[in-house]
């Protein structure tokens, strides 16, 4: 009976790494595998740094910022993908657009949050087509922000010369 069990074998050391992708963490795990028992013992996950910031943002070789799919199904519509974007400008367009007196339809989605995605789907009512409602939902967004950049460092200036001459701070 005592030669029919099997010699308990020394546990092997499993190391290794996953390979890197390039929006996201890569990990691995060092541990020992531990046939008695038909797992894991201990464990030590490694974990890569998170990617340099300016790969959130910055568009690869060959890469674009927003693609155009013309939504078939649906008549004046179309679906915008923007690359390297996330909820920020996502939500400013869909209100932006949802304003719009030609605009039937506006929303948009985040397919994972991990990846700087977001798509927008826009109907018209064919006075405009959907991409010269975007555009000029764009344009009106980069307007209005000149004009808050402008008051906020008017407002801060403004604090400025009052701290300077000796009156009440914030």
């Amino acid at each position: 009976m005592a030669g029919d069990q099997a010699e308990p074998t020394m546990p092997k050391k499993l190391s290794g790494r996953l390979p890197a992708h390039s929006y996201h963490h890569s990990c691995g795990y060092s541990g020992v595998l531990d046939p008695r028992i038909g797992g894991n013992v201990g464990s030590k996950l490694m974990v890569d740094p998170a990617p340099d910031r300016y790969e959130l943002f910055l568009l690869g070789e060959g890469e674009k910022k927003v693609t155009l799919e013309v939504e078939t199904r649906v008549p004046n519509a179309a679906l915008f993908t923007f690359n390297k974007e996330d909820h920020t400008l996502g939500n400013l367009l869909r209100d932006k657009l949802t304003r719009s007196p030609h605009v039937l339809f506006a929303a948009y989605q985040v397919p994972h949050p991990l990846f700087a995605v977001f798509k927008l789907r826009v109907q018209t009512n064919g006075e405009v087509t959907p991409k010269q409602a975007v555009m000029q939902a764009c344009n009106d967004l980069v307007k209005e922000l000149q004009t808050l950049d402008q008051e906020f460092t008017k407002e801060w200036e403004l604090k400025k010369i009052s701290q300077e001459s000796g009156g009440e701070q914030y």
